[in-house]
């Protein structure tokens, strides 16, 4: 890229900063003058105090003039450049009256010396220190009153410039052309410090013209981009963070979910298997209803033949009640005869006494007879008693056996009744199979489906820590170009800041 700089601008800039660094250098050397006149004053204090403190008119003494005068025209000579150094620090003015006071200040010093030759070489150091102010001018006004003064002291009072009464008139001549020799070289030097100044300037300007030229066609659209990219970059990194924030809890949803469908799983694989179970227990239900159907029916077959039995029973029992009733009556009628026995016992016994002797067999037979009549009696009477205890026993049995009987029908009605809810309940049981196999396929079908959500929901939270990682290395790169791009704005506003 060529950058091209417009000539006038080039001149007036380099002018500017001409200007400013011609101030900037008088400011500091009027500062630095300033400060060197409070020294030389305090100076030439010190060289009065120590080379002549006191005047002697015979036994009287008094300060020596030389005291005062350091005193005096040392404030004189320097209080003026340095009120305008420290107020006028700048200005051409001030650097001609600093040069006016220095060259007084070195006449006073060499005045105070008594004249020395070494002295003289305050002079030729402050034309030194003069030409920092790279103005030529400055040193032609230094020179100038420097030459004055020589020709003054030198033509009337030559002592306090030589230390002797020299009677030369040509002295000061020499001492203003060795002035003027070194004036030669030191304003070659401040035109050549002038002219670099003005290149230095004219670099400094193009310098400036060329960033401004820069910042203008680079820098600052490279700053809006990097402020855009910076922008782009803080909303990307905050989108990013967002979506990790939104993946963490789609993340935690998602593994909740996976908990959830795996305790729905664990729960739909108990309940196929307690189904199964169910099915299993309904079956064996199913199979025992059946069996205790058939032993029910067995049972009511069994019992109406029992009772058929007891019934045929009850006949047999009152049948032999018929025949005990019988044989009573044959006892009454045993009884009878035997009581009709005894009757013609007692008869035969009455006529055998009336026989006498011939009737005492008779006696004896009827006795016999009598006497076995008694026992038939007595045994018909125990015989009747047998069979009234008997016969209460038959008819207790037969009421017994018809209490039973009647129990035993009530009983066959009722298992008719359970057989016939037994049946009832053995169809619900096999409806409830039924039901129960439905159930169980749906189980199955439903516990199918839990396993293939929970693989979803397994594969969904596995593509979730994927996206999860990505998302954080996505995060830390946005980061991270995010402080490069801080980085390049923070360099391009240090750039600007320094320009």
């Amino acid at each position: 890229m060529r950058i091209q700089v417009s000539e006038a601008e080039l001149s007036t800039l380099s002018q500017e900063l001409h200007t400013k660094q011609s101030l900037a250098l008088s400011r500091r050397t009027d500062r630095t003058f300033a400060a060197l006149m409070v020294l030389q004053w305090l100076g030439s204090i010190v060289a009065a105090l120590t080379i002549s403190p006191r005047a002697w008119a015979g036994l009287e003494s008094s300060v020596h003039f030389h005291v005062e005068a350091a005193v005096w025209l040392g404030l004189l000579f320097g209080g003026l450049p340095v009120t305008l150094a420290l107020t006028r620090s700048g200005h051409v003015s001030t650097r001609h009256v600093i040069a006016v006071g220095q060259a007084l200040m070195s006449g006073l010093l060499i005045h105070l010396m008594g004249g020395r030759i070494e002295t003289h070489f305050h002079i030729f150091g402050s034309l030194a220190l003069l030409a920092i102010y790279r103005d030529w001018r400055v040193l032609l006004t230094f020179s100038g009153v420097v030459a004055a003064d020589h020709f003054l002291r030198g033509a009337f009072w030559p002592e306090s410039l030589f230390g002797i009464h020299a009677q030369e008139s040509w002295r000061w001549l020499e001492h203003t052309a060795w002035v003027v020799f070194e004036d030669i070289f030191l304003i070659a030097s401040c035109v050549q410090g002038q002219r670099e100044m003005r290149d230095a300037a004219r670099r400094e300007a193009l310098l400036e013209l060329s960033r401004r030229s820069v910042e203008e066609r680079v820098v600052r659209p490279l700053m809006e981009s990097a402020d855009a990219l910076r922008d782009s970059m803080r909303t990307l990194t905050e989108a990013t963070a967002e979506q990790r924030r939104e993946l963490a809890r789609q993340a935690g949803a998602l593994e909740e979910t996976r908990v959830t469908a795996e305790e729905i799983r664990q729960t739909s694989l108990v309940a196929s298997q307690q189904a199964t179970q169910m099915m299993e227990t309904t079956a064996e239900a199913g199979g025992m209803g059946v069996a205790v159907e058939a032993a029910i029916g067995r049972s009511v077959e069994g019992l109406a033949a029992l009772r058929e039995q007891t019934a045929d029973l009850t006949e047999r029992i009152r049948a032999l009640g018929t025949h005990t009733d019988r044989i009573a009556g044959i006892t009454r009628s045993v009884q009878d005869l035997a009581d009709q026995s005894n009757v013609l016992a007692i008869n035969a016994a009455i006529e055998a006494a009336r026989s006498g002797e011939a009737g005492r067999g008779f006696s004896v037979v009827a006795r016999e007879i009598r006497g076995l009549a008694g026992q038939s009696v007595a045994a018909t009477q125990q015989v009747r008693v047998v069979l009234g205890e008997t016969r209460t026993r038959i008819q207790g049995v037969v009421e017994i056996t018809r209490q039973g009987g009647e129990r035993m029908s009530r009983g066959i009605e009722s298992i008719r009744d359970s057989g016939e809810q037994l049946r009832t309940l053995s169809s619900l049981v096999k409806n409830n199979a039924d039901s129960v196999r439905k159930i169980s396929a749906v189980v199955s079908q439903q516990s199918a489906g839990v396993a293939q959500i929970f693989n979803a929901v397994s594969d969904q939270t596995e593509l979730m820590r994927t996206s999860m990682a990505r998302l954080e290395t996505t995060h830390a790169a946005a980061d991270g170009l995010r402080h490069v791009t801080d980085q390049i704005h923070d360099i391009i506003a240090l750039y600007q800041a320094k320009n």
